[in-house]
């Protein structure tokens, strides 16, 4: 008994000499009955005892090379500082990969699919629904390996790295302000360097990869990391450098493509169906209410107020319809056809379009300070747009080049994306020429505001009935719309709008002249 009393007081010190042979390499704890070392994964707190098999066996949990990162709101051009989330397509535990949709964002100009950098698992979300994020704020948290984070982070700022909280998405709400102080914005993309053929390439597999799958020479791309490692990045940023700097405005004429289906939409007449109407729950209130002009509101404040600093002129006219309200049925027919909505409107944009061929100064562009005017060669006309979500301006491009059904095929798809709030950034930037279609909310006469820095911009009001004399002194029904103009007067006189518009009005009085100008 004297010798296993000895072994039992022996064993504490036996056990703690296992540990501190082990603690160089690895993290162990002792089962609590077998005594047999379990490898224990890092920061990770025991809530049971693993079990053991044999008293030389052990169960190993795995090393979790992990760190977190924050996704931050990159720079997405054309001066947006700040966006409104509108959707999120992640949650708190879900895995992303690269490219994967991580939420919608609305800019002052379009909506954005915001796709993710990363690989990993997102960890935290920062912003609810309809709240504002500002560029260089993390949008979300995301757990990426060892491996990816060295491509994330430069080697030189790893000292600089501080804990990124985590937070579930239901405390969202309270966190449109992160609780760490939000970074600046980053700077601009450095500009593609210069190939140095001699240049030793530093950077991991992954980013190699992702290289050779975007068809990017490494030689071009800068690196920021230690001993000018490119991480990933760093890659990210040159190809979005790269994208940013081609030519928004395609030379090459449209390709006509199918209409998506037009979504379902509740529909109301006009006069009591507006995008204010129904953000305040119909007309009757029994409160004041305050509501933030955000998204499509605060675009038509800035486009608004800019147009406001133009001296403008406005001219109109009064056409006849006649000729073209007798092709009403074969435009039907030609639609049920080519199953695309076919109406007057893709006729007057092409009518429009091929009048500026003889008075260029209307397709133009003024810079801020009025030095220089750009005469563009692309007729990019934008429509003013009624929408569930407010008054938005899409752009047909390439006008001069497209037919008349190519023309209705593309006012569907833009009329589609704007009842549904998906207009990307190209669809609405990039127009060089405006009109509004104020008959279609039973206007006649308008005074359309100017899209600047365009310097012209007409309004078609409705079709109407009226009687009118015929060469003959008759009395007949005569088919009638009244047309409005308004010019940048720094730029344009009232006689150069008139000499447009009366050819125009030419174009349209006799459609069959279109036939001879046509290419």
């Amino acid at each position: 008994m004297s010798a296993f009393r000895r072994t039992l007081q022996l064993l504490p010190t036996l056990q703690r000499s296992y540990h501190v042979q082990n603690m160089s390499s690895k993290c162990y704890v002792a089962h609590p009955t077998t005594h047999c070392p379990v490898k224990r994964a890092r920061h990770t707190l025991v809530s049971s005892p693993v079990p053991c098999t044999s008293r030389d066996s052990h169960t190993t949990v795995p090393r979790h090379n992990a760190t977190v990162v924050p996704f931050k709101l990159s720079d997405i051009g054309e001066g947006i500082a700040e966006v409104t989330i509108k959707e999120w397509y992640v949650n708190v535990g879900d895995e992303v990969a690269q490219f994967d949709n991580i939420c919608e964002v609305q800019s002052d100009k379009a909506t954005v699919t915001i796709t993710c950098r990363y690989d990993g698992i997102v960890r935290a979300v920062h912003f609810a629904e309809e709240d504002i994020c500002k560029v260089g704020q993390a949008l979300v948290d995301i757990e990426v390996s060892d491996e990816e984070a060295e491509n994330v982070l430069p080697s030189n700022s790893s000292s600089e790295t501080v804990p990124v909280p985590i937070q579930t998405q239901g405390s969202a709400t309270s966190s449109a302000t992160p609780s760490a102080t939000p970074s600046a914005a980053p700077p601009p993309p450095p500009a593609p360097a210069t190939p140095a053929p001699d240049r030793e390439i530093l950077t991991t597999p992954a980013v190699r990869k992702l290289a050779a799958d975007k068809k990017v020479d490494l030689v071009l791309v800068p690196g920021s990391g230690k001993g000018g490692r490119i991480t990933k990045d760093d890659l990210l940023n040159y190809l979005a450098s790269a994208g940013s700097a081609t030519e928004q405005v395609s030379q090459e004429p449209l390709v006509r493509r199918e209409p998506a289906p037009i979504a379902t939409i509740p529909t109301a007449q006009f006069w009591n169906s507006s995008p204010t109407s129904q953000l305040m729950g119909g007309g009757n209130q029994s409160e004041d209410t305050v509501v933030d002009i955000k998204g499509i509101a605060k675009v038509m404040v800035k486009t608004m107020s800019a147009a406001q600093q133009v001296p403008r002129f406005t001219y109109h006219d009064e056409y006849s319809m006649d000729n073209i309200v007798q092709l009403k049925d074969m435009i039907k027919k030609l639609g049920k056809e080519h199953k695309i909505k076919l109406t007057f409107m893709p006729l007057l944009i092409k009518a429009a379009s091929q009048a500026m061929a003889d008075f260029p100064m209307v397709n133009a562009h003024v810079n801020s300070d009025c030095t220089a005017i750009t005469y563009k060669a692309s007729h990019n006309i934008g429509i003013a747009t009624d929408t569930p979500h407010g008054l938005m301006v899409p752009n047909i491009k390439n006008v001069q080049n497209l037919s008349i059904l190519d023309i209705a095929s593309e006012l569907d798809r833009l009329k589609t994306l704007g009842n549904n709030n998906k207009l990307s950034a190209d669809d609405v930037t990039g127009g060089t020429f405006s009109l509004s279609n104020v008959g279609a909310v039973g206007g006649t006469y308008a005074s359309p505001m100017l899209v600047v820095p365009e310097v012209c911009i007409g309004a078609f009001g409705k079709i109407q009935t009226r009687p009118a004399f015929n060469t003959a002194g008759e009395v007949y029904a005569a088919n009638t719309m009244c047309v409005s103009w308004s010019g940048d007067h720094r730029v344009l006189d009232g006689a150069t709008v008139a000499r447009y518009s009366n050819t125009l009005k030419r174009y349209l009085e006799n459609p069959s002249l279109l036939l001879f100008y046509l290419k």
